[in-house]
């Protein structure tokens, strides 16, 4: 997986810290970033296709997904006591995405079909290693950590309902389900101070971060008599590009 290879080309950083001899005096437990910002999340569109749990349509069998980004915002605190170490608290909110049936051949003259939409929201833990000193205006910095991210409000689109129902799989309106997910996730970013004395609290930050997160996508509709499921692996392993500003204390 890619999180996997991206932290395997960080495994150098341990070997580092425990080498460098970092004074006493270098020690501050009162360093604290607070940071604000915007994110664009761009999801990666992997999963298996929507099937049933039992029998197989084959309509849907060959379908992949298609997930729509979305802009939202993020708020971080990262507590720096070492010039070279941070712990970064990240969390980023409420993002919203369409969902379609991509390769979706059961109507004449079109491959897709509007599946529904889903909320996301995500909270990082980050152990950050800064490549540069404290009094350095460019601070760039590497991070893997893990994460936990949050599927709501789920819900399916009139179209694919009328689908269910026309092809007559459903006997009546359906509900998409989702969960949670835990994962590892990594980050590249650099901290720019605005300037020198008062201008060196405000900080501008940019940051790439990858996730490994994955759900079950499951449908439930009523048949006659009792209900019918069907389920998909949604893998979104999304890509994150923070923008924002930082303020130290």
């Amino acid at each position: 997986m890619k999180i996997l290879r991206l932290a395997a080309s960080l495994i150098f950083i341990p070997p580092l810290l425990a080498s460098a001899q970092i004074p006493v005096s270098d020690l501050d437990l009162t360093r604290f970033y607070l940071r604000m910002g915007g994110s664009f999340v761009y999801p990666d569109d992997d999963g298996t296709p929507l099937k049933y749990y039992e029998l197989q349509d084959w309509q849907l069998y060959r379908t992949n997904w298609d997930i729509e980004e979305d802009t939202t915002w993020n708020v971080s605190g990262v507590w720096r006591p070492l010039p070279y170490l941070g712990l970064e608290l990240l969390y980023v909110g409420d993002a919203d995405h369409s969902l379609h049936l991509e390769n979706f051949r059961a109507y004449p003259g079109r491959d897709n079909i509007y599946f529904g939409r889903f909320s996301t929201s995500s909270a990082n833990l980050f152990v950050n290693w800064y490549m540069t000193d404290l009094d350095c205006l460019g601070q760039p910095y590497l991070g893997i950590g893990l994460n936990y991210s949050d599927f709501y409000d789920d819900e399916l689109n009139p179209e694919f309902q009328r689908y269910l129902m026309d092809s007559g799989m459903a006997a009546g309106l359906g509900k998409l389900g989702m969960g949670h997910s835990w994962g590892a996730s990594a980050q590249l970013g650099i901290d720019w101070r605005l300037g020198r004395g008062f201008a060196s609290s405000w900080l501008i930050n940019a940051a790439v971060i990858y996730t490994d997160t994955s759900t079950d996508a499951v449908v439930t509709y009523p048949v006659s008599p009792g209900y019918e499921r069907l389920y998909s692996d949604l893998d979104t392993n999304p890509w994150t590009l923070n923008l924002g500003i930082t303020y130290e204390f």
